[in-house]
């Protein structure tokens, strides 16, 4: 994501936070002088939503780690003042999977706010009173009779375990992007199928998103509403996904595979991939060894830094061995397209050679995925019924006019 720096890496997992994140200190910072707030006061606060955003990071490794064990990879997780998100390369094969990979992060935050607990019930009699009263302060604000005097550390303490709680309950709302709504999909999944139960989860999320909108702009709660309206963009784009996933299921490589394409062998000089790069035949290449040896890649960004740093430098041109990259994954012609999505899109491969019993039959691009996903996308759009409607009015009104 743009705008995003790694602060840290655990699992193998890198950790993110986009620019934006420092606004909740400034937002910090200007609403404690309105309040003629310490610095203390303040300091306390900001403490508290580094040990809440913490918790948020638990909650996507929480996703992150039940997705491994199904063979499922996590890019990065990336933090945001709206929260986290684990970007996962897929989505489990198997709803069940599914369902534990969604319900694994609010598991992590209702275990998070059980073991916090623990530090407030076996501490003393009056912490024990304190942490009773402040929850039930929540249920009856204007009752006189639960009264609590928190110390700052058992404030800090109490703060984080409804947080923590309240977390697991708005992420568990069945509406995309919340794991309510994946769970909700996944269940859905295991008797309709995946398409179907995303067509019904996402009209549910909706439908819960317009009610957000409404109550956030009859309360003036604009944050809410801005809530619902990304849970009613996102959960459109959800379902546009899994239509788009049901077709890539559909068809193999060899729908998309280009069989013919230039070869560049390790002594070769760049100026034999400048002629199909220039007339965008071609952007990435293949470089073998003298024996016929698949070694590397060599993209398009490679050769145009090259050229450019032989024009500025006046130095000889590098040979293709030198440029190529040896980060590649081969892939078969009977693979589905679906299978490939995620190593275009998320690993970054611009081209990938296709093999078949063996045989190197061709390779396949990223232009080429992306043509093909456009040209189904037109086809559905064609043959919608919305456009078989369409057509039928124009005609008659032709009719009319005749």
């Amino acid at each position: 994501m743009k705008g995003a720096f790694q602060i840290a890496k655990f699992f193998g997992i890198p950790v993110q936070v986009h620019w934006t994140f420092v606004l909740i200190f400034v937002y910090v910072f200007y609403e404690g002088m309105g309040n003629s707030m310490s610095w203390l006061e303040m300091g306390w606060i900001m403490v508290f939503v580094l040990a809440l955003f913490v918790c948020v990071v638990l909650h996507e490794f929480g996703h992150a780690l039940t997705a491994r064990r199904f063979g499922v990879d996590t890019r990065d997780i990336i933090l945001s003042p709206i929260g986290g998100v684990a970007r996962l390369d897929r989505l489990p094969e198997q709803p069940m999977h599914e369902f534990l990979v969604a319900i694994a992060g609010p598991l992590v935050n209702i275990a998070i706010g059980v073991v916090l607990s623990f530090v407030p019930l076996v501490s003393s009699e009056e912490s024990r009173q304190n942490f009773v009263n402040f929850f039930m302060q929540a249920f009856y604000p204007q009752s006189n009779f639960f009264v609590s005097d928190p110390s700052p550390f058992q404030y800090f303490i109490f703060g984080l375990v409804s947080l923590n709680i309240v977390l697991a309950i708005f992420n568990l709302l069945p509406a995309f992007p919340m794991d309510g709504g994946r769970v909700l999909r996944a269940l859905l999944s295991l008797r309709l199928g995946r398409l179907r139960a995303t067509r019904i989860a996402v009209f549910i999320g909706q439908l819960i998103a317009v009610l957000l909108v409404a109550y956030g702009l009859w309360n003036y709660h604009y944050i809410t509403a801005l809530i619902g309206l990304f849970v009613f963009v996102t959960a459109a784009n959800e379902y546009r996904m899994a239509k788009l996933d049901g077709v890539l299921e559909n068809h193999q490589v060899r729908d998309v595979l280009r069989p013919q394409f230039t070869k560049l062998y390790t002594q070769d000089p760049l100026s034999l991939a400048m002629g199909p790069l220039s007339q965008g035949i071609e952007r990435n290449f293949l470089v073998f060894d003298e024996w016929q040896n698949l070694v590397g890649i060599l993209p398009e960004e490679r050769i145009l830094e090259a050229a450019k740093n032989e024009l500025a430098e006046e130095s000889a041109p590098p040979l293709a061995g030198q440029l190529a990259s040896n980060r590649f994954e081969a892939i078969l012609a009977s693979d589905s397209l679906k299978s490939l999505f995620p190593i275009m899109q998320w690993k970054g491969h611009r081209v990938l050679p296709v093999y078949d019993k063996g045989k190197l039959v061709g390779v396949v691009d990223k232009n080429a995925l992306n043509n093909f996903i456009s040209l189904q996308a037109r086809l559905e759009k064609q043959n919608s019924p919305y456009r078989f409607w369409q057509g039928l009015f124009r005609s008659r009104n032709k009719a009319q006019e005749g």
